[in-house]
């Protein structure tokens, strides 16, 4: 009878041997899963934000507009109401400096 161990369980060694070889191909089959999954869910972070961006845009452009409107009421009203607008502006302001100066 043989010392060394490995002649006398030739079988115990090949599964050894299946065992480790089994063992790298699911680590290398994990790592290529994990790779796709990766990619994947970096295809689809870009998808929300280019989505999240054209949303934004959308949103500023629809404000400029309302804003803009706004604006050329107010401008429509001063130009037929010039008189209205000063004395409402000059006794804004008179309130304004009262409460300023009662606050001394």
């Amino acid at each position: 009878m043989s010392n060394n161990i490995s002649d006398s369980f030739p079988q115990t060694r090949n599964d050894v041997n299946n065992l480790k070889q089994t063992a790298t191909d699911a680590a290398k089959d994990l790592a290529s899963t994990a790779s796709t999954h990766l990619n994947k869910a970096r295809g689809q972070a870009k998808d929300l934000a280019s989505h999240a961006q054209s949303e934004a845009h959308d949103q500023v452009g629809e404000w400029q507009g309302k804003v803009g409107d706004l604006a050329g009421a107010v401008r429509d009203y001063v130009v037929a109401r010039p008189l209205t607008c000063l004395g409402t502006a000059l006794f804004i302001g008179f309130l304004f400096g009262l409460s300023r100066r009662g606050s001394r």
